[in-house]
């Protein structure tokens, strides 16, 4: 279990990560949200020591990150995947690893070939392209086969074949019973993959759940088809709802319910083919709850 209780990180006059506490449990995977610059990645660095909290504190399965005994066999953790000596050849980075950390190098083997490049284990790692560098960041995050695993942004340069991989992965780990955190700005990657769902911005905590809590209380649209939606899309104008044509046949509206859509068409007289609603998605619900958070939001503005 990874708990962060009143965290707080900064950074001269900035606050990067403000009064956060939140906890993340074993056997689910948590997806951790926030637009850029909202303090994820210095939340994770926070969690793993490798930056000092001017306050509060993070715990991993109850101790801070720095008196762990054996780091690796109890956290893994996918930060950069850049971050390794680009002269190093795959295998020989993760030797490096399992030596400073008493791992037997047979798990060195193991690690490269489940995550697919026993291949290229002698190329150097400065050499691999984006995806192949996640891959070994995730072979060293799982070299001390630990509990408790972090990644940020882990899907970033893979292709649909690898993402769907790593889904299953995540998967895999959760259903063993690990802790598994999972920091990434792919809404609809998320909203398949993760299980509960942690949003903050502005390094503050906004809310948490699962995508069922946090999507089924958001205004969604509704799919409508009629009789005549050239008379439905005035009236629906006229009560203030919001239309837009899908296509010749339909109509989406959002601003009204499906049932007060079709009391409006039962009192027009209007036959309705299809009256559907449509929950709104992860991403609309993020959208709304950081609009306050976002670092650099575009704004339509005159020209001068």
């Amino acid at each position: 279990m990874i708990s962060v209780e009143h965290l707080t990180k900064k950074f001269d006059d900035t606050t990067a990560v403000d009064d956060l506490s939140f906890e993340v449990k074993p056997g689910v995977i948590t997806g951790f949200l926030g637009p850029n610059g909202s303090g994820k990645s210095t939340t994770m660095r926070l969690i793993l020591g490798l930056d000092r909290p001017t306050k509060g504190r993070a715990l991993i399965n109850g101790k801070p990150y720095h008196s762990l005994g054996a780091p690796l066999k109890e956290v893994g953790a996918l930060l950069d995947a850049k971050a390794v000596h680009p002269g190093r050849s795959a295998r020989n980075h993760l030797l490096a690893l399992a030596v400073s950390n008493n791992i037997p190098t047979s798990r060195v083997d193991e690690v490269l070939n489940f995550v697919g490049i026993e291949s290229v284990a002698k190329k150097r790692a400065g050499d691999f392209s984006l995806g192949m560098s996640q891959r070994l960041g995730i072979a060293g995050a799982l070299l001390g086969d630990p509990p408790v695993l972090l990644f940020d942004e882990p899907v970033n340069g893979l292709d649909p074949e690898g993402i769907k991989w790593i889904r299953e992965f995540f998967r895999q780990l959760a259903d063993e019973g690990r802790t598994v955190l999972v920091s990434s700005h792919l809404m609809s990657e998320m909203a398949v993959t993760a299980d509960q769902i942690i949003v903050i911005g502005r390094g503050k905590f906004i809310t948490s759940g699962s995508v069922d809590d946090l999507t089924k209380n958001a205004a969604g649209t509704v799919i409508l088809r009629s009789a005549n939606n050239t008379k439905l899309n005035q009236i629906l104008l006229e009560a203030k709802a919001a239309v837009s044509e899908i296509n010749d046949e339909g109509l989406r509206v959002s601003g009204l319910s499906a049932a007060a859509i079709g009391d409006l068409a039962f009192g027009a007289g209007v036959a309705v083919h299809e009256l559907t609603p449509e929950r709104a998605s992860l991403e609309e619900v993020f959208m709304e709850l950081t609009q306050d958070s976002v670092e650099y939001s575009q704004h339509a503005k005159d020209a001068k």
